[in-house]
């Protein structure tokens, strides 16, 4: 048994008013688990959705937050195989924000040890919802073009850099035109603020090419826009709500256009998938940073002693970059 620090709460509600750090004894792992030295964890969103109880799965309590991060195997319990003490795992699901954790082996996946821990520990979220959405809904063809909204978020930011180093055009709709010249530079192929004159001039940015993907991250009028800029037979992705406004459709679109509509949730897809399917994702996605084609910034990192600002911190608009927490400090 070791003593741990993590960060807990024991209600829902506004993560400044529930959220505390607490020591607690962690035991040895039992039959088929790990104990796990976190590196690092990343703060998402969607980790703020879980304390407040707005999320789509409630957590029982009390609960320990944080849904991705990355750490060293420490202790092995009994029948553990494939894993050994020092490997480097990648952890998603609830958990994250402490300085040890026992979880299940079969949760983890094995990366290389010369994997950054800040990159690995944002490896489970962000890139895997862009790979699953670029790859589920339709076979794109070398030279196809992706529309999406919330172009500049984490999400939309490995959007444009997986499709580029796959051979796929992308189309980002932003709101601040000054966003422009980052996401060129990261290799988007166009980037456009949102009006409502953009549908009538998608042929003549993707020189005709209809465009059969769209990812929607943020509703109401913004993931209208993002269907009218579809072609017949589309698919518009569903991923996100930041307007907090429901999705606003006109039924053209649907009868005449023959678009289909999709809801993506990563937690959901990790359900899905096998441990090999999973396995390979990350390998690729690996790979694919190593060689300088998907980077995620990363804009601070804090104690779990400072979640306040922390939090404060991840909240703040035209962040550069990710926070994490760094459990050992």
């Amino acid at each position: 048994m070791i003593r741990v620090r993590r960060l807990v709460f024991d209600r829902f509600g506004p993560p400044a008013e529930v959220l505390r750090v607490e020591e607690a004894s962690l035991p040895e792992p039992a039959e088929g688990e790990i104990r796990i030295r976190m590196e690092r964890a990343s703060v998402n969103p969607a980790d703020l959705n879980v304390i407040e109880g707005t999320y789509g799965i409630k957590p029982p309590l009390p609960c320990v937050p944080g849904n991705e991060g990355a750490g060293l195997v420490e202790a092995l319990g009994s029948g553990v195989e494939g894993l050994a003490v020092g490997d480097r795992v990648v952890v998603p699901g609830l958990g994250t924000w402490a300085s040890h954790l026992n979880v299940s082996a079969a949760r983890c996946t094995r990366v290389d040890s010369t994997v950054d821990p800040a990159f690995a520990a944002m490896l489970t979220v962000n890139p895997p919802t862009a790979w699953g959405m670029l790859h589920r809904f339709t076979a794109l063809q070398p030279g196809e073009w992706v529309v999406q909204n919330a172009a500049t978020s984490a999400v939309g930011r490995c959007v444009i850099q997986i499709a580029r180093a796959l051979g796929w055009k992308t189309l980002n709709l932003v709101r601040r035109p000054e966003a422009a010249a980052e996401l060129l530079a990261l290799g988007a192929d166009a980037v456009e603020v949102e009006d409502p004159s953009l549908p009538k001039r998608v042929a003549s940015i993707t020189a005709g090419a209809p465009i059969r993907l769209g990812f929607n991250a943020v509703g109401g009028d913004s993931a209208a826009t993002v269907a009218k800029c579809l072609g017949s037979g589309a698919h518009l992705v569903t991923y996100g709500a930041m307007s907090r406004q429901p999705l606003k459709l006109p039924n053209g679109l649907l009868i005449f256009n023959d678009l289909t509509c999709h809801g993506f949730w990563m937690s959901r897809v990790y359900q899905q998938m096998g441990a090999e399917e999973k396995a390979a994702m990350f390998a690729r996605l690996v790979e694919l940073h190593q060689a300088g084609k998907l980077s995620i910034p990363v804009d601070a990192v804090f104690s779990l002693a400072r979640w306040a600002e922390a939090l404060e911190r991840a909240a703040a608009p035209g962040r550069p970059g990710k926070v994490l927490f760094d459990p050992q400090a």
